[in-house]
Parts: structure tokens; C-alpha cells; sequence
């Protein structure tokens, strides 16, 4: 057996992934098991789980014996009732048809599949809305270049979600040879105002900021819409997220590859935010990796591609409380075939460095009080 472990885990619920089993081994988690049917990579999810447990991960080979392969601490519920669940996707890159440093890494010759970005996206928009998704926001690099025709692909692919959905643009989406894709998303029936807006949830405000600069890979938040930005999560009813596609910098300067929103207007975003209402998260994608920090009173997440190694969507868990994340991996066998292969890009360190902490991507966090 290669790659089992668990990428994923939740309060009842956690995922588990593999590169290569044989058909019929059983791979169990506390009471929950399954049997895996096809030697190829693979995901399943094991529910009924309790809550706030430590549990071992077990896998057995038919006619061997069970072998340990892991364990896991299930997460402790947020306080209070759940209220709602969204779900995040960002990174799409509709259009793109290779991926790596030397570009190099693409679909079979001949496939008659779709193209791995679209599988990908239809692939995690579909579990994302299985797993209880209400509503989704897309934060940004939903087309490759822009191009016009990928814009009628995203509003085609969007369109057929059956929830809601959100978005907001990002430096794919608005470089050099892109097109305004705001009217083919429109006809989708997905507004995308130029300005920061929100849009209410139960039990939470979610606020959608554009910090896409045309023609640039860095992003930006001036101070018109960092005031936005600001006026709608201080006004929000209860606690807030601020979906965005770039990440805050800690410096002025990028210490890491791709460079996100300049250190200086990201510490002015946070003050402003915190100060507003220290109940908010900030959650961005562009760095095709998961992370999660804090600001003060704020939480700090990225969030990884649909479309590469791991390939993963963020689910949350809304409660009176608190809220719950849980980035998952896309487990559709089509999907997960190819992002497994795409492991190998940076010459092999992709895998290691993409996928982050398993902390980072799933954790409970309370609500701290509003002053």
C-alpha cells in the first residue's frame, strides 16, 4: 500500500486519501470503514463518527492482516446550533492545458475527458453542494486568461450549481489578454459588482472583495475599498468572512512566491477589519496552498487549487457560536487521478509543500465577543 492517510477530518466525519491499494482492502476509522474497489488513487469519506475522539486509521489488505496507518483527533463542534453551511472554491484556471514550471504536466494525449480544469471545478462544485453546501463563493483565477470563451465555460459551469453562488475576480482573470467576463456572468445569473459587497447567511455576513489589479500578479487594497471593506463587516449582524483572492503579506515585500497584497495595506485591512468586528475570518486563495494564521483577534486562511495537486474545496460549518472548516480534497475518481499526477510539479516538492498542515486546513474557532 502507498499515500493512505487522512487528509481531511471534521467533527463526525473525516476523509481519507490513497495513491494506490489493492481492490478489496478495508480501511476503517474508529466503527466507520470501507473497502476500496479499484487499484487507482482514491478518497472516501467515513461519517458516524464521534466527536472530539482520538481515533486510529487501520488498513487491511485482503487475506493480510490490519496495519496501522495513522490516527486523529475528530474536531470538537463549534458552540451553539448550526446555523448554515457555504463552501469556497478558488483557482479554478478554466482554459488551462498545462500545469508546472516547465508546463509539462497534462491530460493523456486523445483523452475524451474533459479538460482537467473543468472536471476538477464541476467535480468540487458538486461535493462541495453534496456535502451540504447552501451557497458558494468563488474567490478568484476562475478563467486562465480571460479568454471569452472560457468566460461562457465558467458562467455554463456556474450556472448549473443549483445554490447560489458569489464571486470575485482575480490576476488570471484580468491580465493582459482578458476580456471583462462580468457580462458573461451575468447572463449566468452571477453579479460581480467592481465594488466590495456582502451577501448575508444565516448566522453570518459574508463580504466579497476585489484586490485584482489589471495586468498584475500582485494584488491590492486601497483605501476606498479597504473602508468598504471595513463599513460592511462592521454592519454585519453577527460575525463576518472576507473572501478575497489575494493573500495578505506580512511584509512589504513577498517572502514567498506568488507575492500577494503588500504588507503595509494588509496590515491596514486587518487593523480596520478587527477594529470593525473582531468576529471575522479572511480566507483567500492565489498561493495554490493551505495555510491558516492569525491577526489578532482574526483568522488568516488560504485555501489550495480545484485543479493541481491536492485539488481541494473549503467547507464551513456556520454555528451560533463558532464556525468549522474542513478543506477537502476533490474525490472524484477522474479528478483525483489527475491531481495525484500533478504531485509531481516543482520537480516533486509540490507534494510536500501544497497541501499544508492538516490544523491549518480543518479546525473549529469560536467567536470572540464583539465589543
Amino acid at each position: 500500500m502507498t499515500g493512505v492517510g487522512i487528509f481531511a477530518v471534521e467533527d463526525t466525519s473525516a476523509q481519507v486519501c490513497w495513491r494506490s491499494l489493492r481492490p478489496g482492502t478495508t480501511i476503517s476509522l474508529g466503527d466507520a470503514s470501507v473497502v476500496v474497489e479499484q487499484d487507482r488513487p482514491g478518497a472516501a469519506t467515513l461519517d458516524g463518527l464521534p466527536a472530539d475522539t482520538r481515533l486510529e486509521l487501520f488498513v487491511r489488505a485482503p487475506g493480510g492482516m490490519a496495519r496501522r496507518a495513522g490516527a486523529v483527533r475528530t474536531l470538537a463542534p463549534p458552540p451553539g446550533e448550526l446555523l448554515c453551511r457555504f463552501a469556497t472554491v478558488n483557482d479554478l484556471h478554466l482554459g488551462e492545458r498545462r500545469f508546472g514550471v516547465l508546463r509539462r504536466i497534462e491530460d493523456q494525449p486523445g483523452s475524451r475527458l474533459e479538460p482537467y480544469p473543468l472536471r476538477c471545478a464541476r467535480a468540487a462544485l458538486d461535493e462541495a453542494v453534496a456535502w451540504g453546501a447552501e451557497a458558494i463563493v468563488a474567490k478568484g483565477d476562475l478563467t486562465y486568461h480571460g479568454r471569452p470563451q472560457q468566460w461562457a465555460e465558467l458562467g455554463r459551469l456556474l450556472a448549473g450549481v443549483g445554490v447560489p453562488v458569489s464571486a470575485v475576480l482575480g490576476n488570471h482573470d484580468v491580465g493582459r489578454f482578458a476580456v471583462d467576463g462580468r457580462p458573461a456572468l451575468a447572463a449566468a445569473g452571477i453579479a460581480v459588482p467592481h465594488d466590495a459587497f456582502s451577501v448575508d447567511l444565516p448566522g453570518l455576513r459574508v463580504v466579497l472583495a476585489h484586490t485584482a489589479i489589471a495586468h498584475k500578479h500582485h494584488g491590492g487594497v486601497l483605501g476606498r475599498q479597504r473602508d468598504q471593506i471595513a463599513d460592511l463587516v462592521a454592519a454585519a449582524p453577527g460575525p463576518a468572512f472576507v473572501a478575497m483572492h489575494h493573500y495578505v503579506q506580512r511584509f512589504r515585500r513577498p517572502m514567498a512566491y506568488p507575492p500577494g497584497i503588500p504588507g503595509d495595506q494588509s496590515r491596514a485591512l486587518l487593523d480596520a477589519v478587527a477594529a470593525a468586528n473582531p468576529a471575522t475570518i479572511v480566507s483567500a486563495g492565489h498561493t495554490h496552498r493551505n495555510r491558516r494564521r492569525r491577526h489578532g483577534p482574526l483568522v488568516l486562511t488560504e485555501v489550495g487549487a480545484t485543479m493541481h495537486y491536492p485539488g481541494t474545496w473549503a467547507g464551513y460549518a456556520v454555528h451560533e457560536g463558532g464556525i468549522r472548516q474542513v478543506v477537502r480534497r476533490v474525490a472524484a475518481p477522474d479528478a483525483i487521478e489527475w491531481t495525484e499526477g500533478s504531485r509531481r510539479a516543482l520537480f516533486g516538492l509540490w507534494g510536500l509543500i501544497a497541501p499544508g498542515l492538516r490544523s491549518h486546513r480543518c479546525f473549529s474557532h469560536t467567536w470572540p465577543p464583539r465589543t
